[in-house]
């Protein structure tokens, strides 16, 4: 054990270094400074310049602005003019005629100057944006060519085409879009140095651009067919905009295939991009209609484009002690006391969580005012500039903090989410934005339950079962049920019931876990009752039979006040306490009820009950945090152990893990990763059970390798932790054949092989991947991995009783969420009055639908089912076409005219 800590120790140390700065074995060129453009003398202009001064469309940050300064969100379709000048150039009107502010115009080689003036003189006519795109799906698209698209793009732009170009009418209308689907293939790792040549292409043409007096927007296709946005993180999209002395880029991507087809893919993608300070266009989409690769929602991300809200709270801090509070009022009191979650996801900007002071926590008050925090988290346990999701889980009041003396869990009023400068210094400012708010309740109505009664007007079908008392004795009495039977020494017990579960919908199931509760007021009366007990009980398949669960006596109640009683059943016959041997266990069950014995004198005050639930048992919840199939790379790597980063590689839709076993001073082992796994979302949560598997192919080859080994393992959140479980030998594998190995662990802790001491739990893992070891010879064959999978099981983390639910999408909502309470020196109600607005939580970007007419997607009849339109020069739309012009959140409802001079 002692080798395997000090070997883990030194492993991580370099992971540390490395996280932290340090040389590692990528990016070895720090006398290159990405963000200054390399000289390039090869370029003369030659043709016509622009005119100087002449006013263009801008960009800044995620906006793109008219001539007149105005925002304007793209909105429109895309031409295939070069395919047919003659016949297409009348689509410019008609695309118009939809609404659209844009027009994709694709080009051709073949495409001529005049034929480019004819096509911008129309959209110049029709008052439309143009983004002229260069279009060779033979040379350029899905390709990786440099000196071909460099050359090509030159000379087509730049030359043949740039006397129209330069034209002054021209630059209020254009952006040049300036090869389409150009670049790498099979990357899609935001880690990955294979970018570099695509990056450096593009700087050399963004510099031609400008040499040559252009001053209008530049805009990147993704490559990978434009479908591979991991090109543009990293701050590779930031090194694009430092080699523009315009500062005039946009970036483009097409939303086709894996990467695009939920509504999580899209955000998570819209979400990472921003992180890059440039406007998105989505220049291309896919759509429901097509299968395979091109199939997306394309109402979905209509949706998402059209930008998400939240409350944005930008305090004025003043001092390192400031506090505020915003929250919710209920309409009437909330019972928390039998269980409680809140969540909520929250957006930390960067600078908060680099100085880690600031605190954040969900807060209650009870309908006394009284307050009750939760665990406060710093800023340094989020994700800085991005969004985090944060739950609350409220058991009892043991996980309640601060709370006043006589806090009632039971009346809870308001709810709400606190900050606290804690210490920050106050020019760490800006504003952190809530969104999603979520609450729910256990019991109390829960909407869970299979069977409830709730007395509020009869007794519900419940009635005397067996022992003391008639009919008379049970009533419905002031919305509770009530027995008060004929109770003497002989006839000290009675049970009373509800004998129509075989009707229930949904049908009771005793093979199943489940959760009896029900109200119990007993009357001070009753205090002398010293061998009182009350039991639930189950009656089989027409009365047969008797199961008792529960029991207990007088001492497990507060008298004279609301008792609730629950018990939950795991296993039927092992969680009761008494089962007759003629119960029908394989039947529907009769009745349910409650048992009350030991009562041996008169009573004048009746027992009352009320809310009376059986709960099942609410099925695991099967989150899929992350799966790959490795089409692409997908940001795998080597992260310690044998080898380099070229140890670990994706071809033939595998991946493929080979290092230099066997070699002098070589480990014998190699630890690989999915490395970007904190900024999941949903991500991976250690307080819930988990499942991870894998499919993995062992070549033969390795039977020599006795000690061979291998088991999943998790890198901490703060860089420093290993967690290794799943271990297999030698034993456990099976070589020349694939394998799926599964592991399922819901504490791993308890679970692992081995974990380092203080291994971060609280916040998600750095990476996750898989660890071989034992390797001692040289091979020639790499083991293979596909199908990663981690899901996330186990109930919803809050309740399903929802009794609030904030989307924050309209000012309303905002208002809804008031200041609460704040503590400040040199605040004032009237100095925080302006801290909270709606903002977006994730900004609109423009759209451009993929096609007007003569699209390739389908196969067969359904050849063109992408296209917008049946009609070349009028909008004979089809239903994609009226979908995305007239649907919600299409062209006709969110675009808007941009203005040219």
């Amino acid at each position: 054990m002692k080798l395997r800590l000090n070997y883990f120790a030194l492993a991580f140390g370099a992971l540390l270094l490395s996280g932290c700065g340090g040389s590692g074995l990528a990016g070895g060129g720090d006398d290159v400074d990405p963000l200054t453009p390399e000289v390039e003398e090869e370029f003369v202009p030659t043709g016509p310049k622009p005119p100087e001064g002449a006013a263009v469309i801008t960009t800044d940050d995620s906006n793109i602005y008219d001539v007149s300064g105005e925002s304007v969100l793209l909105r429109g379709v895309n031409l295939q003019y070069g395919d047919s000048p003659a016949t297409r150039l009348a689509g410019i009107a008609a695309i118009r005629d939809v609404s659209s502010n844009v027009v994709r115009l694709m080009l051709k080689q073949t495409t001529t100057s005049v034929q480019l003036a004819a096509a911008l003189d129309e959209i110049v006519a029709n008052d439309m944006v143009a983004i002229l795109t260069l279009d060779d799906p033979d040379n350029i698209a899905c390709n990786d060519n440099d000196d071909y698209m460099i050359d090509s793009a030159t000379d087509l732009w730049l030359k043949d085409w740039v006397a129209v170009l330069a034209e002054g009418k021209y630059q209020s209308h254009l952006m040049i879009n300036i090869a389409n689907e150009w670049g790498p293939m099979n990357i899609f790792n935001a880690n990955s140095i294979g970018y570099d040549a695509y990056i450096a292409s593009y700087k050399i043409m963004i510099r031609r651009f400008r040499e040559s007096g252009f001053k209008v927007p530049l805009v990147i296709d993704a490559p990978h067919c434009g479908r591979d946005y991991n090109a543009f993180l990293g701050g590779r999209g930031r090194e694009l905009k430092a080699a523009d002395p315009e500062q005039n880029l946009v970036l483009s991507a097409h939303a086709f295939g894996s990467r695009w087809n939920s509504r999580r893919e899209i955000t998570y993608a819209a979400e990472q991009l921003a992180k890059e300070k440039l406007p998105l266009v989505i220049t291309e989409f896919g759509g429901s209609e097509v299968s395979g690769v091109g199939s997306i929602d394309h109402m979905e991300l209509l949706q998402i484009a059209a930008g998400e809200t939240a409350l944005s709270i930008d305090l004025p801090w003043a001092t390192p002690s400031d506090k505020a509070g915003y929250g919710y009022v209920f309409a009437s009191p909330m019972d928390f006391s039998l269980g409680a979650g809140i969540q909520f996801d929250v957006y930390i900007p960067g600078q908060y969580q680099q100085d880690g002071k600031l605190t954040l926590q969900a807060f209650l008050f009870d309908n006394q005012g009284r307050y009750a925090g939760t665990t406060a988290l710093t800023a340094d346990t989020f994700e800085g500039d991005a969004w985090n999701q944060v739950v609350v889980s409220i058991d009892d009041a043991n996980d309640l903090v601060n709370a006043v003396a006589g806090f009632d869990l039971a009346n809870i009023s308001r709810v709400g989410v606190e900050l606290y400068a804690n210490g920050k210094p106050v020019d760490v400012t800006g504003g952190i934005k809530l969104d999603n708010i979520l609450v729910g309740i256990e019991a109390g109505g829960n909407s869970s339950a299979a069977y409830q009664a709730t007395f509020d007007s009869t007794t519900e079908g419940w009635a005397i079962g067996f022992g003391a008392g008639d009919s008379s004795s049970v009533n419905q009495d002031n919305g509770h049920l009530t027995l008060l039977a004929p109770w003497d020494a002989e006839n000290a017990s009675s049970q009373i019931g509800y004998g129509g579960l075989p009707s229930n919908d949904p049908a009771i199931d005793i093979s199943q876990p489940m959760t009896l509760s029900v109200e119990v007021f007993i009357p001070n009366e009753y205090a002398d009752e010293t061998g009182f007990n009350l039991q639930f009980f189950f009656n089989g398949e027409s009365y047969t039979g008797f199961a008792g669960f529960g029991y207990r006596t007088l001492a497990a109640f507060n008298l004279g006040e609301w008792n609730t009683v629950t018990f939950e059943i795991l296993d039927f016959e092992e969680s009761a306490g008494y089962v007759s041997s003629d119960f029908p266990l394989d039947a529907p069950v009769q009745q349910v009820g409650i048992q009350v014995g030991g009562i041996t004198s008169a009573k004048t005050e009746a027992l009352r009950f009320d809310n009376f639930q059986i709960i099942p048992e609410e099925p695991a919840e099967v989150v899929t945090v992350y799966e790959s199939n490795f089409e692409f790379d997908d940001g795998w790597g080597r992260s310690f152990g044998a080898g380099d980063d070229s140890s670990v590689n994706v071809a033939d839709g595998v991946l493929q893990v080979l290092a230099p076993w066997g070699e002098e001073g070589s480990a014998n082992n190699i630890a690989f990763a999915y490395r970007s796994a904190a900024s999941l979302r949903p991500g991976v949560d250690f307080s819930q059970p988990m499942t991870v598997t894998m499919d993995v192919f062992i070549p033969e080859s390795y039977d020599d390798e006795s000690d061979f080994n291998l088991q999943y393992w998790f890198g901490a959140n703060d860089y420093s932790g290993f967690a290794g479980i799943g271990y297999r030998n030698r034993d456990g594998l099976v070589l020349g054949a694939w394998q799926t190995i599964t592991v399922t662990f819901s504490d791993i802790v308890a679970e692992a092989g081995f974990i380092t001491d203080g291994f971060v739990l609280d916040r998600p893992p750095r990476q996750f991947g898989v660890m071989l070891s034992g390797i001692n010879n040289a091979h020639d064959e790499p083991i293979l991995i596909d199908n990663f999978v981690v899901e996330r099981l186990g109930a919803s983390l809050v309740p399903a009783n929802i009794v609030l639910d904030i989307p924050f999408a309209t000012q309303e909502q905002i208002d809804a969420f008031p200041l609460t309470y704040w503590d400040g020196e040199q605040w004032t109600e009237s100095t925080l009055s302006g801290a909270t607005m709606l903002d977006y939580s994730l900004n609109p970007f423009g759209w451009v639908a993929w096609s007007w007419i003569g699209s390739t997607e389908g196969e067969g009849e359904t050849v063109g089912v992408l296209d917008l339109s049946t009609s070349e020069d009028t909008a004979e739309l089809t239903t994609r076409g009226d979908e995305i012009v007239f649907g919600e959140k299409g062209i006709v409802e969110t675009a808007q005219d941009a203005n040219f001079q």
